[in-house]
């Protein structure tokens, strides 16, 4: 059975669910510099995790990580791999690029998630350096967004990339009843302009509330924030939720708002689609590749009002088209790895 290292963060939900498909088709071990969540242990036995414990930074900076190099190629040598998957380009993909020059046997597939395509290559010429250096050791790039595929093949030229979102596992079908309630779930950084939500919510009806989950550096000025606004009775902060908590929200959610500067496709975005939430959303890239603009969601303004907002068709019906047709995980997972066993049996 062909062996596949899973190299990534084991404490993200978006590597659970990479582990969780690769599983059902490939030999897998997993190795992660963020510590893990007990939940891989269901997938995996214990003996096939590695856990090399140094903090990625996603901001960038993580040249100590080049310190857990020769750990890494003691690992790969003992497991001795047909696959590494390396998850985050600027730190675990430059790792792994260098363990492919090492060993250049190994097929070696980089998976970009954002941020590490989008906004690190372009801080200074030595991160983009490290980007390129990194891309064109891959012999396949996974990519989330038509938009961040773009931007890899201006870093590298000639490299095959698979483009599809790290998506659903199942479209839901059932109609949920709706309170007026805004939901954000994105980090609480500069990136995602959660300042600017709270100040575009000041403004709307007091009929809505609105819901701010997950952590961040921002979390203590954010409440400061609602406090100086007037609408600290109307917003809740609950800190991070577990996917049955987030999924309660999704349902009860009318709105679902996520304005980044800079992103790839959101996994919450198709999430909340998913469960039937009208989405707000900045006007970026990766977002225009599922929503139009009035149709089945909204781009986000600081003047529009909530109480002005209507729609000519069904949004939450059109959304879970456009799920079925280009947002499910397992179809592109095995596309995926049709292309990885063609090129090991060349």
């Amino acid at each position: 059975m062909t062996k596949y290292i899973l190299f990534a963060d084991a404490s993200s939900p978006h590597t659970l669910k990479w582990l969780k498909e690769q599983a059902k088709h490939f030999d897998v071990y997993l190795i992660s510099l963020n510590g893990y969540s007990k939940e891989v242990l269901n997938y995996i036995d214990k003996s096939k995790l590695f856990v090399l414990n140094n903090k990625v930074n996603s901001k960038g900076g993580n040249y100590k990580l080049l310190l857990k190099f020769f750990e890494l190629k003691n690992i790969v040598t003992r497991v001795e791999p047909d696959v590494i998957n390396a998850h985050f380009i600027s730190s675990y993909g430059f790792l792994a690029s260098l363990i492919k020059m090492c060993k250049p046997e190994i097929f070696l597939l980089q998976s970009a998630w954002g941020s590490d395509i989008l906004v690190e290559p372009f801080r200074n010429k030595l991160r983009y350096l490290i980007a390129k250096y990194s891309l064109n050791k891959a012999n396949l790039i996974t990519s989330d967004s038509y938009s961040m595929s773009d931007t890899i093949k201006k870093i590298v030229k000639d490299k095959e990339i698979s483009t599809f979102s790290f998506g659903l596992d199942k479209i839901d079908t059932q109609e949920y009843e709706k309170d007026n309630l805004i939901f954000s779930n994105r980090a609480l950084n500069d990136n995602y302009n959660v300042a600017e939500i709270l100040n575009w919510f000041s403004k709307q009806s007091d009929i809505y509330s609105l819901v701010i989950a997950n952590n961040g550096i921002q979390r203590e000025n954010l409440k400061n924030l609602s406090l100086e606004l007037g609408i600290i009775d109307r917003v809740e902060f609950v800190g991070f939720l577990n996917t049955k908590e987030q999924d309660e929200y999704y349902k009860k959610s009318k709105y679902y708002i996520s304005i980044p500067t800079s992103d790839a496709t959101s996994v919450s975005l198709l999430e909340a689609m998913n469960f039937g939430c009208i989405p707000i959303v900045s006007n970026i890239a990766s977002n225009r590749e599922w929503i139009i603009n009035n149709i089945n969601g909204i781009f986000f303004k600081n003047d529009i009002l909530l109480d002005n907002v209507s729609f000519s068709f069904n949004a939450v019906s059109i959304n879970r088209e456009i799920l079925n047709n280009k947002g499910l995980f397992k179809k592109s997972i095995k596309e995926l790895n049709k292309k990885i066993e063609e090129s090991l049996n060349e």
